[in-house]
């Protein structure tokens, strides 16, 4: 009887993880940011704080990039036992 719950369940289980994952790197990436900011005030070299920039802007895109195939394909296992 209780069969027909268990896909939606698990995928709400899945994307409740994932969107804590999501969370967790992308607080890096704000910690990154926040890092940045200080150093720039500190008079870090232009070199450093353009990289610094580039792996905070790398880290969240690919946050976002791998977020987006999470999802996507827990929905399609969840969609096919459905």
């Amino acid at each position: 009887m209780y069969d027909c719950w268990k896909p939606p369940l698990r995928f709400v289980v899945e994307a409740i993880t994932g969107v804590f994952l999501f969370g967790v790197v992308a607080g890096a990436a704000v910690g990154v940011s926040i890092y940045l900011h200080y150093l720039e005030r500190q008079g870090v070299d232009v070199f450093i704080a353009y990289g610094l920039q580039a792996a905070e802007y790398a880290l969240f895109v690919a946050d976002l990039a791998l977020f987006a195939r999470f999802l996507w394909k827990s929905s399609l296992r969840t969609w096919q036992s459905l």
